[in-house]
């Protein structure tokens, strides 16, 4: 190549890969006579002596380029070309060959039925980085109870509790929770944010178990397989266990299942609660006529109407939880052993019992906690409001403060404004005094007479 002001030239880099070859027509001279001509050509009208465009022909050497009868409007009109493979060198001699851009692949795993492993596959990988309107494979991250990938700054917002409406409400987690957020004395409480609380949960590594003692002096198990849990999670599955077993008592009332056993979270004292409840039949009474009733199970109906249905057994118990050696120590916070310490029938302490764990449990509460200090606590908000709601404000104050002072006389439902509409009613001057029956004079038509009389009509009492 010629150098370049002394430079070296431009390399020339070939088409990689295969190409297609588009082939036009070119004009062509008919001769009227073929000297291959077959037989039953004959005594047939040869053809026309003219000039006619043709796609696969051969070239006739005796005349200039025949490429210079090629034109862009063949090019553009319906079928005025045809694409080749340049491997077929035979086809291209037969028209007018020109390179279109290089349309096949040189990746074989771009061809159809070759690409076998999706992890090396470029329309694979491509789709699978083409964000839709929306329709993303959810990823789940189990340690945090959310998700990890976010399409918008909403959905990260939200994720991490940032939000302002997050945050316009709150709940009180540590501290006293009669004093107003936002007042002085308020400073050491500690607050979380409305909506779903997106944290680490705890893990527990291998499968474990713990059991519990039923009123029948049966053990049972309850398994936990390994995963990310919070005390909620360890509590639903105790009592999904105890719903299998029909160990618990129906509230004929509204028709709620209660149990003897639950697990909750001291705040006071940062610690599991372990409770267990007394049963008797003067606590759970399971006639039908009573305030509960029990399963179908007819060891259960035996342990407490007695072997004999008719001679009713007092039998009173606790159930206790059986804490084993195993990974569930280090969740709940317990040492390994049965509590209370003396099971069915072993003397127990009858009364309701609830103990707290021996050392900081992993199944601690989740939540991220807000400092809510909002500097306009009477509208518990951050900053000023509409005039609408200081009106509405100003109007609830004046109603609580001027009806303060009727309490003494008509009781003290009068006294806030918040209780209209409840059983307890205030009474009014009206009520205590008495609605007076209205009398309408009437005269008669004969002499005019003025007649006082009781309203017995509804015509006269207008």
């Amino acid at each position: 190549m010629p150098a370049r002001l002394g430079m070296n030239g431009i390399e020339y880099y070939p088409w990689k890969g295969k190409t297609f070859v588009q082939i036009t027509s070119y004009i062509k001279h008919n001769n009227w006579i073929n000297k291959m001509m077959d037989k039953t050509s004959f005594f047939r009208p040869p053809p026309v002596k003219l000039h006619r465009r043709e796609i696969v022909s051969t070239y006739d050497m005796s005349r200039c380029n025949v490429r210079t009868s090629s034109s862009i409007n063949v090019l553009d009109q319906p079928g005025g070309s045809i694409l080749l493979s340049n491997t077929n060198a035979n086809v291209q001699t037969k028209g007018l060959p020109t390179t279109v851009d290089i349309g096949y692949p040189n990746n074989v795993t771009e061809q159809l039925g070759q690409c076998n492993d999706p992890y090396t596959c470029n329309a694979t990988n491509a789709r699978n980085r083409v964000r839709s309107s929306g329709m993303i494979k959810k990823k789940f991250d189990e340690s945090r109870n959310n998700d990890r990938y976010y399409t918008n700054a909403s959905q990260y917002l939200v994720s991490r509790n940032k939000t302002f409406q997050q945050n316009q409400y709150n709940f009180i987690r540590v501290g006293d929770p009669s004093l107003l957020p936002g007042d002085a004395q308020s400073v050491t409480n500690i607050y979380s944010p409305q909506g779903l609380n997106h944290c680490q949960q705890y893990y527990v590594p291998v499968d474990t178990s713990f059991g519990y003692q039923w009123l029948d002096a049966s053990n049972y198990q309850v398994s936990i397989p390994s995963g990310h849990y919070n005390l909620d999670d360890v509590n639903a599955l105790l009592k999904d266990t105890m719903a299998n077993n029909e160990h618990y008592f129906i509230n004929n009332n509204g028709g709620n299942k209660v149990f003897l056993l639950n697990m909750t979270y001291n705040t006071a004292a940062s610690k599991v609660e372990l409770q267990t409840f007394l049963s008797n039949r003067a606590l759970f009474a399971t006639t039908h006529f009573g305030q509960y009733s029990a399963p179908t199970d007819m060891s259960y109906q035996l342990w407490i109407n007695g072997p004999n249905t008719s001679s009713l057994v007092d039998t009173s118990g606790v159930p206790t939880f059986i804490i084993k050696d195993n990974a569930f120590q280090g969740a709940i916070g317990f040492n390994a052993g049965t509590y209370p310490s003396r099971g069915i029938g072993e003397g127990q302490t009858l009364t309701n019992q609830s103990f707290l764990s021996a050392f900081t449990p992993g199944l601690s509460p989740t939540y991220v906690p807000i400092y809510y200090k909002p500097n306009n606590p009477q509208f518990s908000q951050q900053g000023g409001v509409t005039a609408s709601s200081l009106i509405t404000r100003v109007r609830y104050n004046t109603i609580t403060n001027n009806t303060a002072a009727f309490r003494r006389t008509y009781g003290s439902a009068v006294a806030n404004s918040l209780a209209y509409g409840v059983p307890e009613y205030g009474y009014t001057t009206k009520d205590k005094v008495g609605y007076p029956n209205k009398c309408t004079p009437t005269f008669s038509k004969s002499s005019g007479e003025q007649r006082n009389c009781n309203s017995n009509t509804i015509v006269h009492q207008i």
